[in-house]
């Protein structure tokens, strides 16, 4: 469905997903010239209960749609009032385009099975005199066995966004009607739903849109599935489409099962383990940072000239809060925390140029939260960006060096469950969700805003900071000086009075905030919304305009629905309970002039090895095959011995160690093929490349000068197949 013409309009899922009928394959795409002419499939009840009352003589069809409309638009829509106009033919000629486009070029889905049997509807609303009939733009399917679309006079004009993002989804559809257990049909794959439709109407007109993206960049800590991210985590799409390209974006449609999240379908499909998912959201989230992806120039300009600009873009990254500022000692708001793959982005400002930075992580467990993805990207000339590797768990160091002219480096925190996907529904927001709270400390670097003489950015778009909490606030916005804005809080539009409090990344875009109301965490107060007295709206609550959520006067609320009153006063419970903070002590960096970056704190596959014999087609997880070394050398050489500390079904981990000869040497570089299609997935204390089966490992900048005879070492994981045999090394010595 789509939330035009207004960004603020939402609408519940209603891409009809109903029950489903037998199981078929998915045989190769019907060539156009053997296709048989569609037939015309529309349910009877529309006429005979007044459902749609449509006409004969109020139709159009084309070879792949029928379109009906109303009795305001007449039998000639050319020649209706203004608002009931349009044009049959152009809306047809668009959507055979699109069809064209999503069957043969993108190939989505084949063009077999109730695809290939009947015609889509099309249904103009707003053209009958029943009221019902006013959606916007939605689109899905019914009787379990065709696709509709419900399209406005006005969203269905030439170069329709509407059109594109609809049929998308009458497209998802039809990868599972007729599929008996078949389909993104999970409560929790809704946020797929609209994300994949925007990703999909962007492949037809890459420069035209980009989704909602305001909500979307203001809220990158919710977990991935919120709803908030609807129209705007399509991002996830890209890049698993520049990643393992656009097939693996369909496979997962047209292979996706029911109960699964689309998560865990990238990760069946894929073939990978939890612990590589986990790896590739953190990378995911490591894109962020610049958006760096193939299609970035189409997109960056939406970015640039986002609706809210003026406070999204005034900072970059999430702020955090100092512990002990004289040891760098730091942690995430509660607020801001992420969320399951949801992820913070933060600003960090180096020592100097080419500054070592090295940091010590430390998750609260014992919130029950599983596992963090962290590392490093450094930006030149503040658009290319520059990957460190990532480490999982609940704990660990890593370290960085920067090099000379990379002024800007991000620190990049994902939360990544350590064993399953979880599934949120549509209504499972802020107060239902695990959150990832962390503390780290750092040296080489501080985050920014913590650093000495430290200046706000200008207040850019007519805005201004408000001066009680130094937030965003418009110009047309009314602000009285008792309220508090925060920081990062933002007054788009509206009025905020009395002692009312705008806290956190809560933003408000319209309406009224007074008394001693508070708004905080990721909610948003949109215009016609009163929030006074005691009331509090947090979490991602989205209090609607009257007549069911006009007014608030107590109660908490943190959960975005968009039909809930929030006058009741009810207040909602967080699942996530309240820690403590780690001492300095325990968040120490270790390894003085001689920094290492630990493995991950927890065990890299995400399947248990067995503890009885597995298969023959597994090797047995306590085998560790004997050492591969090179020769011992002489003079101003070096040796290097490789050793797999422990393997798991799909995967390994190893260490190699490298020694000197008799002479010292300045750097280190191991070579390395393996035989059995073995993939590095990570790696640290070595910059570690490969290329095919070829691998390459070179010194960093503190483990490259040996003494005669001293040692190095440095880790990886990768992945394996049944065989994994120990390859050969070669060390070279400069």
């Amino acid at each position: 469905m789509s939330n035009r013409p207004s960004w603020r309009r939402y609408l519940l899922i209603a891409t009809a997903l109903l029950a489903l009928g037998v199981s078929f394959g998915l045989p190769r795409l019907m060539p156009e010239a053997s296709a048989a002419a569609k037939t015309v499939f529309i349910p009877a009840r529309w006429q005979s209960t007044g459902e749609v009352p449509w006409a004969t003589d109020r139709t159009r069809e084309s070879a792949n749609f029928i379109l009906l409309w109303g009795e305001k638009s007449g039998t000639n829509p050319l020649t209706a009032p203004s608002e009931f106009r349009f044009d049959p033919a152009n809306i047809l000629s668009q959507l055979e385009s699109l069809y064209s486009f999503y069957v043969n070029t993108m190939q989505f889905t084949p063009e077999t099975g109730l695809l290939a049997e009947h015609k889509i509807i099309v249904i103009v609303t707003r053209t009958w005199n029943r009221t019902a009939l006013d959606a916007w733009a939605t689109g899905g399917s019914t009787d379990g066995r065709v696709g509709v679309i419900n399209i406005a006079p006005g969203a269905a004009q030439p170069g329709s966004w509407g059109l594109a993002h609809e049929l998308a989804h009458v497209f998802q559809n039809y990868t599972f009607l007729g599929r008996s257990g078949m389909g993104f049909t999970h409560p929790s794959a809704g946020t797929f739903w609209e994300a994949s439709a925007e990703f999909m109407a962007m492949q037809v007109y890459p420069r035209a849109a980009a989704g909602d993206l305001t909500r979307w960049l203001r809220t990158e800590n919710l977990y991935y599935s919120s709803s908030r991210h609807h129209y705007g985590a399509w991002m996830l799409a890209q890049y698993i489409k520049d990643r393992d390209g656009l097939a693996m974006f369909n496979r997962m449609w047209n292979e996706a099962r029911n109960t699964e999240h689309p998560l865990e379908t990238y990760r069946r499909i894929a073939n990978i383990s939890h612990t590589e998912l986990n790896r590739r959201l953190g990378e995911y989230a490591q894109h962020n940072v610049t958006w760096d992806y193939t299609n970035r120039a189409d997109f960056i300009g939406f970015i640039n000239n986002v609706y809210g600009a003026g406070f999204l873009n005034a900072y970059k990254g999430v702020p955090v809060e100092a512990v002990n500022a004289s040891a760098r000692h730091y942690r995430i708001s509660d607020a801001m925390a992420p969320s399951d793959y949801g992820y913070n982005k933060i600003k960090l400002v180096p020592d100097s140029s080419g500054a070592l930075i090295r940091l010590h992580l430390k998750g609260h467990a014992e919130t029950g939260a599983t596992g963090w993805t962290f590392g490093f990207v450094a930006v030149r000339n503040g658009s290319t960006p520059r990957y460190g590797p990532l480490t999982q768990g609940t704990s660990g160091q890593i370290s960085f060096q920067t090099q000379a002219g990379e002024t800007e480096v991000y620190l990049v925190v994902t939360g990544t469950p350590a064993t399953a996907v979880p599934k949120y529904g549509f209504l499972d927001g802020w107060s239902k969700n695990r959150r990832y709270p962390y503390e780290f400390r750092i040296s080489g670097a501080i985050p920014d805003g913590h650093q000495a003489g430290y200046q706000k950015p200008a207040a850019t778009n007519g805005g201004r900071w408000h001066s009680n909490g130094g937030g965003w606030v418009a110009g047309n916005a009314s602000v009285a000086s008792t309220a508090y804005v925060g920081p990062r809080a933002a007054v788009f539009s509206g009025t905020v009075s009395g002692n009312a409090r705008i806290e956190d990344l809560a933003w408000v875009n319209g309406g009224t905030v007074t008394g001693n109301a508070i708004v905080r965490h990721n909610a948003i107060v949109h215009g016609g919304v009163t929030i006074g007295g005691s009331a509090i709206i947090g979490g991602d609550a989205e209090p609607p305009a009257g007549p069911t959520g006009g007014n608030c006067s107590s109660g908490t609320y943190l959960l975005f629905n968009p039909d809930r009153a929030c006058g009741s006063g009810s207040t909602e419970v967080d699942v996530n309970p309240a820690h403590g903070t780690f001492t300095t002590e325990e968040l120490a960096i270790t390894g003085d002039t001689n920094p290492t970056t630990p493995p991950p704190a927890t065990t890299p596959p995400a399947t248990t090895p067995p503890a009885t014999t597995p298969p023959a087609t597994t090797p047995p997880p306590a085998t560790t095959p004997p050492p591969a070394t090179t020769p011992p050398p002489s003079g101003a050489g070096c040796s290097a011995t490789y050793t797999i500390t422990s393997q798991w079904q799909g995967g390994f981990q190893g260490d190699v160690s490298v020694r000197a000869g008799t002479a010292p040497i300045n750097g280190w570089t191991v070579s390395w093929t393996y035989a059995n299609g073995q993939t590095i997935t990570q790696a640290w204390n070595a910059t570690v490349t490969s290329n095919g089966a070829s691998v390459l490992a070179q010194n960093v900048s503190w483990n490259g000068a040996l003494a005669a005879g001293a040692g190095a070492a440095f880790g990886f994981t990768a992945s394996s197949g049944a065989t994994n045999a120990v390859p050969a090394l070669t060390c070279t010595a400069r």
